[in-house]
């Protein structure tokens, strides 16, 4: 199911029920052009979708810190970055 954010303003409680009794997924949109901007969705789904991405990253991330650990990799602190990228 797909609404606009103004119908899914006024059928909030409808999609969440939606959600977590059907498994059903509603995009929400933005603008004419209907662009996908966010979803209710099963709560069940966003925990599976983060233990999965935990799972991915979990791993990247400690291989990434034993490079830096071995000298491989030279962090760069984040006030370098953010003055490189004029922020």
């Amino acid at each position: 199911m797909e609404l606009s954010v103004s119908e899914a303003r006024d059928h909030f409680a409808e999609a969440v029920n939606r959600a977590v009794y059907g498994g059903q997924v509603t995009r929400i949109t933005r603008g004419r052009r209907a662009i996908p901007a966010a979803a209710v969705v099963p709560a069940a789904w966003l925990d599976d979708y983060e233990a999965l991405l935990d799972a991915q990253v979990g791993p990247l991330a400690a291989a990434r810190l034993d490079e830096i650990r071995r000298g491989g990799i030279v962090p760069v602190p984040a006030a370098e970055v953010r003055e490189t990228l004029g922020l």
